[in-house]
């Protein structure tokens, strides 16, 4: 039976995904690092008929993911101007020197004939397989990913030639050469050009880490895109705002968590990164259980998650903390697989998600464990290293699980636990959180249901197992533990029970050892049972009120044992005289104990009477009302 939670959780609605944050971008690219503005013809001859609201004459683009897009030079769509040197452009009126994030950009008038071309481009640049050809342009695939090696990302941030394809060099005509330098595009002969290797697949924004030699450098449009701790600095009025290059404290960010948020913002997913260090990672992430065939990740996978999750917490990038979630769900199999791998990797998924606060993780993780039949094969040694509050959990969810059809094999599971443990060093640790609160609870849960049908033939199944069998010792140690709790309260199921199981398995020494001790107890204590039957004693013993009544048991059941323990069956129903002498002294002690109650009331009620008067002789203030606070006292 599978978990609730057996499939990755969706990313919530106001999380956008790539896909949804590009067509934002889309709408508004001038708002977030737009530089390049195509200036369109002044005609409507491409409009269709039926749509009523006209075309923009203006049109902002990315350079960046023109380049991917367009790899013949823009010179073929219109001429091409600088915003820094170019006020008037023809017809068109006077251009701003700046973008609106202040930045200077690239103008390109667009002929007449390629109107139509230039805003199907547009709108083809902003699609997630244009971030991945620009992703692996920029040597993301190979260089950026080259040097991991044991979690550790040695890293380059440069571009080589053969990253790029010959026909990547954009000519940029009626630009001054002595204006490039403004706009940071290098020359070329007399004409100015820029080269898309250099500039636009190497990215603007350099991303450092301090103490550490990495670096990525990446586009900024992307950052201000994708995640929000940028999007809020670059419109802020710091320095940083205008600055190329950001270093990032070493307390949040490792170079391989740096290298997971950076693949993320590209790709919408960093598989990549971990599939690189582990070559079947995907194909384990993506199976429904545990096999052979299919080497698992380390145990260390957890420690670089943890990394990234501090890291996009930093970085309020929650779509990638969701990311993070689901890689851990599939990595146990959503929940769903009780084999030996998942068992090593549980406990860590508990942990992280646990103290990092995603209830998502953690809970769905505990119920999986906490499944009875999951004892067996998840209970290992990784378990211990949950936090005290965890294994709290833990156990608790166990309990409320435990039912009169599953208490018997679920103590047999934790005994088989038990012995399997007596010999690790880390007994105690087991015996303590674990295995003793929990044998302990399916003592008390058994001790008060011993009679009920499926208790007693599980139970008697494990009898037919002759010693040295470990499910007759378990048998055994379950009898002892139900006579160390035999009281008044469940006295009475525990002899229907020994009755039905003396019927069931007659010749059976321990079901003998059994019913010679419930005999004995009742033998030392019926008469404490009858007295207590016969007074009206519930009030003064809390909300337990399934005591032991001897005139309501069956007939047969009170003559065997008033045959056992020697004791007429009048003087068990609370008629003869032996039982009506105890019940009158029981009766005068119920009575002294209110009067005792009745004496320590007034005396309480004098004693603050008089610290009242004493508090009214010194303060002006009006006095509460004596009779109204010893009431609510």
């Amino acid at each position: 039976m599978s978990s609730p939670l057996a499939q990755p959780i969706s990313i919530p609605p106001d999380l956008f995904s790539l896909e949804d944050q590009l067509v934002s971008l889309h709408e508004h690219p001038e708002a977030s690092y737009g530089d390049v503005l195509f200036v369109m013809p002044n005609i409507n001859k491409h409009m269709s008929p039926r749509l009523t609201i006209p075309l923009p004459s203006r049109v902002w683009a990315h350079s960046a993911l023109l380049a991917v897009t367009y790899s013949k030079p823009l010179s073929r769509l219109g001429d091409i101007y600088s915003s820094v040197t170019c006020e008037v452009v023809h017809d068109v009126d006077i251009l701003q020197k700046s973008s609106p994030c202040n930045l200077p950009y690239l103008i390109v008038v667009v002929s007449p004939e390629n109107d139509l071309v230039v805003r199907k481009l547009v709108a083809s640049c902003y699609r997630p397989v244009v971030m991945r050809n620009l992703w692996e342009k920029m040597g993301g695939k190979r260089e950026m990913l080259s040097a991991l090696d044991e979690g550790i990302l040695y890293s380059c941030n440069y571009v080589k030639s053969h990253d790029t394809v010959g026909g990547d060099v954009v000519n940029v005509t009626l630009i001054e050469a002595g204006d490039t330098e403004d706009l940071g595009y290098t020359t070329t002969s007399s004409f100015s050009s820029f080269t898309v290797q250099d500039q636009l697949f190497q990215g603007d924004m350099t991303l450092k880490i301090e103490g550490e030699k990495v670096s990525f450098t990446v586009h900024k449009f992307l950052l201000d895109l994708r995640v929000p701790y940028f999007s809020t600095m670059f419109r802020s009025a710091f320095s940083e705002a205008s600055m190329n290059e950001h270093t990032l404290s070493s307390e949040y960010f490792t170079p391989l968590s740096l290298a997971i948020v950076v693949q993320y913002i590209y790709l919408d997913d960093a598989e990549l990164l971990f599939s690189w260090k582990w070559t079947d990672f995907a194909r384990y992430i993506n199976s429904t259980k545990c096999t052979t065939d299919i080497n698992p990740p380390s145990q260390d996978i957890f420690d670089i998650f943890i990394d990234a999750l501090v890291s996009a917490k930093f970085l309020q990038l929650e779509s990638l903390e969701w990311w993070i979630t689901n890689c851990l769900i599939k990595i146990a199999h959503g929940f769903a697989c009780n084999a030996a791998q998942c068992a090593r990797f549980l406990p860590g998924i508990a942990i992280m998600g646990y103290q990092n606060n995603i209830a998502e993780l953690y809970k769905p993780c505990v119920s999986w464990l906490a499944k009875h039949s999951n004892i067996s094969f998840l209970w290992k040694r990784n378990l211990l290293s949950l936090p005290d509050e965890l294994k709290a959990e833990l156990v608790d969810a166990v309990k409320s699980r435990v039912a009169v059809s599953n208490v018997t094999p679920l103590y047999l599971r934790l005994y088989n636990l038990r012995k399997n443990t007596e010999t690790s060093i880390f007994k105690d640790d087991w015996e303590q959180s674990l295995v003793s609160p929990l044998l302990e609870y399916c003592g008390d849960f058994v001790s008060t249901h011993f009679a009920e049908p499926r208790i007693v033939f599980s139970v008697a199944r494990g009898i037919h197992h002759k010693p040295p069998s470990i499910t007759y010792h378990a048998i055994e140690d379950l009898f002892s533990l139900v006579l160390s709790k035999l009281n008044k309260f469940n006295a009475t199921a525990i002899w229907r029970g020994v009755d039905c199981y003396t019927k069931l398995i007659a010749s059976a020494p321990i079901v003998d050892r059994l019913n010679l001790a419930v005999i004995s107890w009742f033998a030392e204590n019926w008469r404490d049972l009858v007295v207590m039957q016969s007074s009206n004693t519930q009030s003064f013993l809390g909300s337990r009120t399934e005591i032991i009544r001897f005139n309501e048991w069956p007939e047969e059941s009170l003559q065997k044992l008033s045959l056992q323990i020697k004791v007429p069956p009048s003087d068990l129903k609370g008629l003869g005289a032996a039982a009506r002498s105890f019940e009158l002294r029981q009766e005068k002690w119920l009575e002294k104990c209110r009067i005792d109650e009745v004496n320590r009331l007034m005396r309480r009620r004098e004693f603050l009477r008089v610290r009242e008067e004493d508090k009214c002789q010194f303060s002006s203030d009006v006095p509460v009302s004596l009779d109204s606070y010893v009431d609510h006292q």
